[in-house]
């Protein structure tokens, strides 16, 4: 049997088609070596002639594309200088629509304006009430339930921006995960332009002092603020085509950090042990609890949609399964902590809202935790860690419509 799994496959075409959607470049360089071996094959002509036009077509796609992020990241940018040009207080516009600015024009990058109809209605309408509520909120800086809504609405807002991104195939898995994937490249990458940014902000700037002339206000107001609103859009843009969505950060990332996280954990719950430290009246304790939990909840995900099983090791996924048990077992106790404060303080909507977020996140982690231990040493496939990735994404989005729209209305805007 061949090394080459195109060669092994010649036959199951959903095999091949399979191979093909997992990593595309990995795909075309065995398809070369492939086509050297099997020349006369009619399947490898075949796949042969489909690359080669889908390079073709994305030659306009891509021109056509660049254009559609120039124009919406203009747009964009006037939208982000809304409080110069109407007289708006800073504090009160950027809370509220800072996620809207950011997200909303990504959404339209990947709108599908041919053949959405009900779905665009939908976006569009999704859209327009994530802003009317923004607008709508009192302003009320010691409001609790605001404050969550407004911590909320970046989560309601990718949640659109998943279903723009899946078009379609919102109710697959492999499209799902896709969008996981591509929030964790999509977000090194804008990180990176955001540095490359400053670092040219800081040279130009540099550069025209030198001859007597201070640009730095005039590139505060313009420059720096459209560059930032504009950031994520490029960087979907160069993962959607320059990448053509075939980077891994995000997965190398978290392949690093698994292990530094796990020690950091066990070392922590030693020396908490050790010192005899009670949580239950930290709240500084609730807090950075929480925010281990989305850490190890991203980076678990990041891990499995890049999961190649015939690559990774066997001692990485152990210390995967053992970095998931560890916060589960920290958490909790957090959780335990959150429900102490609730008998002894009552109920708040930060309360609601923290309590609500770690016990979905909790119950996911656990299933998580459950199918890589399957998958690890039962041998269960990698479609069903994936499979129960997916499925709480609705769960998620359902969340944060309940955070954003009836949190504050069931506190009175408290």
């Amino acid at each position: 049997m061949s090394d080459n799994g195109i060669i092994n496959s010649l036959d199951n075409h959903p095999k091949l088609e399979s191979l093909y959607q997992k990593d595309r470049l990995a795909f075309s360089v065995l398809l070369k070596e492939a086509i050297d071996l099997k020349p006369e094959s009619e399947t490898l002509k075949t796949w042969q002639a489909r690359l080669k036009y889908n390079t073709n077509s994305n030659v306009s796609r891509t021109d056509n594309k660049l254009l559609l992020v120039i124009v919406i990241a203009l747009l964009a940018g006037i939208f982000a200088k809304f409080p110069v040009i109407f007289s708006l207080s800073d504090d009160w516009f950027y809370p509220r629509f800072l996620p809207i600015i950011l997200i909303t024009p990504i959404i339209l990058y990947f709108v599908n304006f041919k053949n959405g109809g009900l779905r665009n209605r939908f976006l569009l309408a999704g859209v327009a009430f994530c802003t009317l509520t923004s607008w709508q909120m009192p302003e009320n800086i010691n409001s609790d339930s605001i404050t969550m809504s407004q911590i909320h609405m970046p989560l309601l807002m990718l949640s659109l921006l998943g279903f723009a991104f899946v078009d379609a195939n919102w109710r697959q898995t492999i499209k799902r995960v896709e969008y996981l994937g591509y929030l964790g490249e999509v977000f090194i990458i804008t990180v990176l332009i955001l540095l490359g940014g400053g670092v040219l902000t800081a040279i130009s700037i540099g550069l025209f002092e030198l001859i007597g002339v201070d640009i730095s206000q005039f590139y505060m107001d313009y420059v720096i603020i459209f560059g930032l609103v504009a950031a994520p859009t490029v960087a979907s843009y160069v993962y959607d085509f320059v990448l053509n969505r075939e980077s891994n950060f995000a997965n190398t990332l978290s392949s690093i950090f698994i292990p530094l996280f796990f020690i950091t954990i066990v070392a922590y719950l030693m020396a908490t042990i050790y010192q005899g430290k009670t949580p239950y009246n930290d709240r500084e304790f609730l807090i950075i609890f929480n925010g281990l939990l989305l850490v190890t909840w991203a980076m678990s995900v990041f891990y499995i949609i890049g999961h190649n099983p015939l690559k990774d090791s066997k001692l990485m996924n152990i210390v995967h399964i053992g970095l998931l048990t560890s916060t589960l077992v920290v958490n909790a106790i957090a959780l335990s902590a959150i429900l102490y404060r609730w008998a002894e303080l009552g109920t708040t909507p930060n309360r609601v809202a923290v309590t609500g977020a770690n016990i979905l996140i909790f119950i996911h982690l656990i299933r998580i935790t459950y199918q890589c231990v399957q998958n690890n040493f039962l041998g269960n496939t990698q479609q069903s860690i994936e499979s129960t990735i997916a499925s709480f994404l609705p769960i998620y989005s359902l969340w944060s419509v309940v955070v954003v729209v009836v949190l504050p209305i069931a506190f009175n805007f408290r």
